[in-house]
């Protein structure tokens, strides 16, 4: 079969003809229809320092995908909840099960997690092998939009963390395609005011098709100046950080208002100082970091609002190329001149 391989250490990937994996008793054999592009593959792309000390390569690159199940280890058909023809995606967190994070309901924080596309062969590819119990039914979403469930899934995460959506005021800081979708999900939750900031004007632009009612550009806006006015003096009731800037992070802190939340999806690159008496302690400040998706109440979440209409996630979506032009994919993310990138794969 193709596949996109990070054949070695160093810049770039090749396309590549590989073995179709092998389907284990408990797993299902995916035909890949769609593929989400994203930050992380840019990194593995450039060989920057996280992935020179995360990836084992040679490694099938891709971790956001959905397609058609072709077969399925005996084990996995026993159970009878899938089924060949399914059209499905996967959470691409593979999980022991047995760490105390994963048997007290927070699988997503497993100390032994192995990430596919990173740990282990992923899906920019025309097959790849999944434990069924990865699995997740597209059930009538289309599956360009299960192709991005991943990343649509970190946004419902980031956004619904607190249960301190509804009526309140958002502030989306980083307006990449994660808060983009979080801009739509803030909405569909209920919010009374969606805010977004960027420098990007593109990116704005994405943000206010999702649903956000203001959108700032800190190159030319007081952003926190702004902040205040929509917000009566008081300031955001919940701020998403998704940009992973230490100037985000101040930004976030100064943004929320006395005992707001601030939800931390951003990966910073380097240390971020901190007045926490200042910025935190004194504002009574709730932090929560995120990380990928709750196994598996987000993606319970995610779905309904995708079948029900409430979240179209499809205005992010800008680019579509075949999986020969990985490397024009990763461009368009690199100069920021994309929202989300889809890999078509198999129709």
């Amino acid at each position: 079969m193709r596949a996109v391989v990070k054949p070695g250490p160093g810049p770039g990937m090749e396309l590549r003809d590989v073995p179709v994996p092998v389907c284990g008793p408990t797993d299902v054999l995916i035909q890949v229809q769609a593929a989400g592009v994203c930050g992380t593959d840019l990194h593995i792309w450039e060989w920057d320092a996280w992935a020179s000390g995360r990836l084992r390569p040679p490694v099938v690159i891709g971790h956001e995908f959905a397609g058609e199940i072709t077969a399925l280890g005996d084990e996995a058909a026993a159970e009878g909840l899938l089924a060949v023809g399914d059209l499905v995606t996967a959470e691409g967190h593979i999980v022991c099960g047995h760490c105390l994070q994963c048997r007290t309901g927070h699988a997503h924080l497993c100390t032994r997690t192995r990430i596919i596309g990173v740990d282990r062969d992923g899906a920019f590819a025309d097959f790849i092998a999944m434990p069924a119990s990865n699995v997740i039914k597209l059930e009538g979403i289309a599956v360009e939009i299960g192709a991005i469930m991943d990343p649509i899934g970190n946004a419902v995460h980031t956004v619904h963390a607190g249960d301190a959506v509804p009526g309140s005021t958002v502030f989306v800081l980083g307006c990449g395609p994660i808060g983009c979708f979080a801009c739509g999900v803030a909405k569909a939750a209920g919010a009374s005011l969606v805010v977004a900031s960027d420098f990007n004007d593109m990116r704005l632009s994405l943000a206010r098709g999702m649903g956000a009612q203001v959108t700032l550009n800190p190159g030319r806006d007081d952003v926190l100046v702004r902040v205040r006015e929509l917000t009566g003096g008081d300031g955001a009731d919940l701020v998403c950080e998704m940009s992973g800037h230490p100037a985000g992070h101040a930004q976030a802190f100064a943004a929320a208002r006395l005992g707001g939340r601030v939800n931390l999806l951003g990966t910073p690159s380097r240390a971020t100082e901190v007045d926490f008496a200042r910025d935190v302690i004194f504002k009574g400040l709730t932090l929560y970091g995120v990380t990928g998706r709750k196994m598996y109440s987000t993606w319970h979440t995610m779905g309904r609002l995708l079948r029900a209409g409430q979240l179209d996630p499809r205005p992010v979506i800008t680019h579509r190329f075949p999986l020969e032009r990985i490397g024009d994919a990763i461009a368009v993310i690199k100069e920021g001149k994309a929202g989300k990138v889809i890999l078509e794969i198999a129709s």
